[in-house]
C-alpha cells in the first residue's frame, strides 16, 4: 500500500497563471521547473536546493525538458520556435532560434527516441526530423479548429510507437486519439489514427490522466466519484471503482505513481480544503490520504523518483511517498464503495462455453464448479504435497494469487523437511552452510528445492491471520531453522536480494519472533540464544549502514555542487590549544 510522509517546499511560485511545468532531468535526483515565461531553474529533490537555472528574454510556452540522445535542454520559445543548449550555458539569448511556420503545443520525451514535437494542430515529428524539415512541415490540421489539446504521452504497444492526445472542444466535450507513428521520423500514420469520443450520460469529467509505464491507457475520473479506463490494447472502455475522500464537484489533478497506483489531488469532501488521495487501481480502493489547506484548481500534478510534486497558490510543493504493494490490505477495509460496470459488453459468440484456462485439470474442474481462488487452493495443495512431488505442487502453485495462510504455513512446513531432512544443528556453521550454498552444477535437485521455499516466502500474506497458524503448523525448530536461512540470504547470499525481497525477509522474521515469543523467553536451547543474537548483529550492522550513509551524505551533496571539501582536522574540532612562546 502507499505511504505518503511529511510535505516538503520545493521552491516558491513566481505566478502561477505562468508556471509551465516540471519535467525530469538528466539525473534522476533532479527536477527542471519551469517557473514562468522567463525563469527555468534545476532543483534537487533531496534537499531542495537549486543546482542550476537560466533565465531568457524570450518568453518560454512550454516546459523544458532534457534530450538524453543529444545531452542537451530543449525548450519552446514564443510558442513557434525550438532552442537547444547544453548545461553550461549561461545566456539562453546567445541560442539561435529555429523558427516553425506553424504553433507548438509541447516537447514529449521518449526514451530511448529523440523527443516528440507536438504541434497545436495536431501534427508530430521526432525532434531531428522536425528541425531539418521545419520549413516544409505538414501544417494540413489534424485537430479541429474548436478543439485543444488537454494532455499528450507517448506509448509503446507491440513494439511500435504510438502517441495518444486528449482534447477538449468549446462544449465542453472530449475525444481520445490514438495513432501510430513512423518510426525514425516520429509523424503521424494519419490512415491509422483513431478517435474515440468519452461520454457518460447526467456526468462530466474532472480529471484526466494518458497512463504509459506499467498500465497502458487513459484514465477518466467523472463527476459522480466514478473511476474508468480506455485500454490500448482492447480498444474498451472498464470501470476501476468509486475513488473516496475526494470532492468531484471541482476539477482533480491525476498522476501515476507506479506499481498499480494513482494520486489525485482535489477538494476534500467538505470543500474546506484539499486532499491528496493515493489510489489502487487493480483492487479499486483508496489506500491513503492527506490534507492540506488549500486547494488549487487545475493543479499540475507529477511523480518523481518517489517523491510527489505539486503546484501549489503560491509554490511548488513536495511529498515522498513509498508503496508496499504486497502488505496490509486490511488497512483498505471500508475505503471504497461497490461499483457496477455500466458499460455494454459486446459478445463474440464464437467463443467457446468452457473457461480457456491452461492449468492443471484438477483446477479446471473446480473453476468450472465457481468456486473462490482460495477455496480451490486450499482443496488442490494437500492432496499434491501427499505425492511428494514437489516440483508438480510449484507449477500449480504458481497459478494462484491468493494462498490461505493454512496453505502457506503447510507448504512451509514441507518445504522444510526437503531442505533440511537431517535437521543439522544450526549453530554448525559449516554444516548449514552446505545446505544453504548449493553448486547447481553438482546438486541440481538442492537448488531446485531452496527455490521452492524462496518462491513460498515472497508469497503475500496477512500478518494477524498467519501467526496462529505457524504456532500450531511449524515447530520451534522450522522457526529456527527459518531464521537461520533468512539471515543467510541477507547477508552471505550470493543471489541478488532487491528492496523488496529483503523487506519481505525482515517481516518474516518478524513474524516467527510474535509467533513463538513465549518458547524464546521460556526456553534454555542455546540455539535460541545463537539465532536471535545473529538476527541482532544483522539488524545492528543495517542500522549502521544507514548511519554511516547518512554522515556522508553532506560531501557527497558537497562534491555534487562542487564545492571544496574541508580536510582540514583542526578546523573539525570545536576548539584548539594553541602554545605560544613569549
Amino acid at each position: 500500500m502507499a505511504k505518503l510522509h511529511n510535505y516538503y517546499v520545493l521552491c516558491p511560485l513566481i505566478d502561477q497563471k505562468s508556471f509551465l511545468g516540471v519535467s525530469q532531468d538528466k539525473d534522476s535526483a533532479n527536477v527542471i521547473v519551469s517557473l514562468g515565461r522567463n525563469v527555468v531553474n534545476k532543483y534537487r529533490l533531496s534537499d531542495q536546493k537549486q543546482v542550476g537555472g537560466w533565465t531568457s528574454k524570450d518568453h518560454i510556452t512550454s516546459p523544458v525538458i532534457y534530450d538524453k540522445e543529444q545531452d542537451s535542454y530543449v525548450g519552446v520559445f514564443n510558442n513557434n520556435s525550438i532552442k537547444t543548449w547544453k548545461e553550461d550555458s549561461d545566456n539562453l539569448d546567445k541560442i539561435k532560434k529555429q523558427k516553425f511556420p506553424v504553433n507548438i503545443s509541447r516537447l514529449v520525451t521518449r526514451e530511448p527516441q529523440p523527443p516528440l514535437v507536438v504541434f497545436t494542430n495536431g501534427n508530430c515529428a521526432s525532434l531531428p526530423f522536425a528541425l531539418d524539415s521545419r520549413k516544409s512541415f505538414d501544417s494540413k490540421s489534424v485537430v479541429k479548429e474548436t478543439e485543444t489539446i488537454v494532455d499528450i504521452a507517448c506509448y509503446n504497444l507491440n513494439n511500435a510507437p504510438h502517441v495518444c492526445y486528449i482534447l477538449k472542444n468549446n462544449k465542453e466535450s472530449y475525444e481520445i486519439v490514438t495513432c501510430p507513428l513512423r518510426e525514425e521520423l516520429g509523424d503521424l500514420e494519419k490512415p491509422k489514427l483513431n478517435r474515440v469520443k468519452v461520454l457518460r450520460e447526467d456526468v462530466y469529467i474532472v480529471g484526466h490522466l494518458i497512463t504509459t509505464a506499467e498500465k497502458l491507457g487513459v484514465y477518466i475520473l467523472w463527476s459522480d466519484s466514478r473511476l474508468t479506463v480506455y485500454d490500448f490494447e482492447k480498444k474498451n472502455w472498464r470501470t476501476i471503482g468509486s475513488v473516496p475522500w475526494i470532492c468531484t464537484y471541482s476539477s482533480v489533478s491525476i498522476a501515476w505513481m507506479g506499481k498499480n497506483h494513482l494520486i489525485l489531488f482535489g477538494s476534500n469532501i467538505e470543500q474546506d480544503g484539499a486532499v491528496i488521495v493515493a489510489y489502487n487501481i487493480v483492487l479499486g480502493v483508496g489506500s491513503c490520504k492527506y490534507p492540506m489547506k488549500m486547494y488549487t484548481e487545475d493543479a499540475k500534478l507529477y511523480c518523481f523518483d518517489s517523491r510527489i510534486v505539486l503546484e501549489a497558490s503560491n509554490h511548488i510543493g513536495m511529498l515522498p511517498y513509498v508503496l508496499e504493494t504486497k502488505r496490509n490490505l486490511s488497512s483498505l477495509l471500508g475505503s471504497h464503495e461497490i461499483m457496477t460496470d455500466e458499460f455494454t459488453e459486446v459478445a463474440n459468440w464464437d467463443t467457446p462455453t468452457t473457461p480457456l484456462y491452461k492449468g492443471c485439470e484438477e483446477i479446471r474442474d473446480l473453476i468450472n464448479l465457481g468456486l473462490t481462488e482460495r477455496n480451490i487452493c486450499a482443496q488442490v495443495i494437500p492432496p499434491l504435497l501427499e505425492k511428494n512431488d514437489y516440483k508438480h505442487v510449484l507449477n500449480v502453485l504458481k497459478d494462484f494469487k491468493d494462498v490461505p495462510e493454512s496453505i502457506l504455513v503447510l507448504l512451509l512446513s514441507y518445504a522444510l523437511k526437503l531442505v533440511n531432512p537431517n535437521d543439522i544443528d544450526i549453530t554448525n556453521n559449516e554444516e548449514f552452510l552446505k545446505i544453504c550454498y548449493v553448486d547447481s552444477t553438482y546438486n541440481i535437485s538442492q537448488g531446485e528445492k531452496l527455490e521452492f521455499l524462496n518462491y513460498l516466502l515472497q508469497i503475500p500474506v496477512s500478518d494477524a491471520t498467519i501467526i496462529p497458524y505457524l504456532r500450531n503448523g511449524l515447530t520451534l525448530d522450522n522457526a529456527l531453522f527459518l531464521m537461520s536461512y533468512m539471515s543467510y540470504l541477507l547477508v552471505d547470499s550470493d543471489k541478488k536480494i532487491t528492496s523488496d525481497n529483503e523487506s519481505k525477509m525482515l517481516d518474516w522474521c518478524t513474524l516467527l519472533m510474535d509467533a513463538f515469543y513465549q518458547q524464546y523467553l521460556m526456553t534454555t536451547d542455546e540455539r535460541v540464544t545463537f539465532v536471535l543474537e545473529t538476527m541482532k548483529r544483522i539488524v545492528e550492522n543495517l542500522i549502521d549502514q544507514l548511519m554511516l550513509v547518512d554522515s556522508l551524505l553532506p560531501k557527497l551533496h558537497q562534491i555534487i555542487s562542487g564545492k571544496e571539501l574541508n580536510t582540514d582536522s583542526d578546523e573539525l574540532l570545536s576548539y584548539t590549544i594553541e602554545l605560544m612562546e613569549i
